[in-house]
């Protein structure tokens, strides 16, 4: 029996060996998205560099205010020289008509209405003369007072008559005018929603067109710059799709309030497009004077999507570094400087080269291994 209970507790012993000997199990790495840090040269040499879309000066929904089935669209020459229906990207002039619907019930409304006026001034007419008659009979008592002023009632509610007549025809002519959809001013359609045989509803925008020959951004610029910036003010915007050239603008609007959760002032920038190369939805950047105490040191920036809290309430980035078993996420403490835009500037921590962590920083611990991803 002791015999047995020590083979047990052998068994048992080699057992527990054996548990203890297995590898924990490793966690896979964190996918992330990293950027290189390089020196911002636009800031480098003094002065705060912004980028915002660019926008038409004004851009306006255009709807019918009548329902009815669309049976033709304006036609325009497509680059193959045939005839095709509008769409969107063509320029279009002011007063032409972009959008016709179906007029036939419309122009039947005028022609009742239209009736119904000349019936009623028919009755307006006879009951205008009936007065006349009675006044001239009340005159020389010839009529009681019951007699003339019943008179003078129908006279009064035939005027009424007409008028509400006259109305409705009025009413209606203006329908069948709404049955065209005109161009408000000269500019380009950027939204086309419509097609024909379609049933429009009053008020449902069914294309919206904008004004391009002179475009915008609208940037936001922080209190300690915009008091250096003035209306009327030169500027060189610069946009992504033209790298070889820049466009001559000018500061068009400075907001008087700064916003409620940027604190930063709206300033928009108008840009003359009379050869309309720039198209909404273009990235434009400009660069604006800087700051008297600006330095430097600025010139690195990072995505604020790459900043994390830090211990003591303090920041910090997490910058990739390579080791044995891959790649690993480790935590720097940083000094942050000025909020340009979506980015942040670093004054310490970081130098050029250093790869952060961009995103799914937010996710990760000090030392943890992480996969970049493109």
């Amino acid at each position: 029996m002791k015999t047995l209970n020590t083979y047990a507790l052998l068994l048992l012993a080699v057992l527990l060996a054996g548990c203890s000997s297995k590898k924990p199990i490793q966690q896979a790495p964190q996918a992330v998205q990293t950027q290189k840090i390089h020196v911002d040269r636009t800031t480098s040499t003094g002065g705060l560099r912004f980028s915002a879309v660019v926008t038409p000066d004004a851009q306006v929904p255009l709807s019918f205010r009548i329902p009815g089935y669309v049976v033709s669209l304006k036609q325009v020459r497509g680059e193959d020289a045939r005839m095709r229906d509008l769409a969107e990207g063509d320029r279009i002039g002011r007063g032409a008509v972009l959008v016709h619907i179906r007029a036939a019930e419309y122009d039947d409304r005028v022609q009742q209405a239209t009736s119904h006026a000349a019936a009623a001034e028919a009755v307006a007419e006879k009951a205008r003369l009936d007065f006349e008659r009675a006044t001239r009979l009340y005159e020389t008592q010839s009529i009681t007072k019951p007699d003339f002023d019943a008179a003078r009632a129908q006279y009064d509610a035939s005027q009424n008559e007409v008028k509400a007549a006259r109305a409705a025809t009025s009413e209606a002519k203006t329908s069948l005018g709404d049955t065209s959809l005109i161009a408000p001013f000269d500019g380009d359609i950027v939204k086309k929603s419509v097609e024909l045989g379609a049933f429009v509803g009053p008020g449902v925008p069914v294309l919206a067109m904008a004004k391009t020959d002179i475009v915008k951004i609208v940037i936001g610029v922080p209190d300690t710059s915009v008091r250096l910036i003035k209306l009327g003010q030169p500027v060189e915007v610069a946009v992504d799709a033209f790298p070889t050239r820049t466009f001559k603008a000018r500061i068009s609007r400075m907001a008087s309030a700064a916003d409620a959760t940027t604190r930063n002032f709206e300033v928009e920038v108008a840009i003359p497009n009379r050869d309309h190369l720039l198209k909404v939805g273009m990235i434009g950047s400009l660069q604006l004077p800087a700051t008297e105490g600006e330095t430097r040191q600025s010139s690195l920036q990072v995505p604020l999507s790459a900043i994390v809290q830090a211990t003591n309430g303090k920041y910090g980035v997490f910058v990739v570094s390579a080791s044995n078993g891959g790649q690993v996420a480790m935590l720097r403490h940083i000094e942050v400087g000025r909020v340009i835009g979506t980015d942040i500037g670093i004054t310490g921590g970081l130098g050029v080269g250093d790869e952060v962590i961009t995103t799914g920083a937010n996710l990760l611990k000090d030392g943890q291994r992480v996969e970049v991803i493109p």
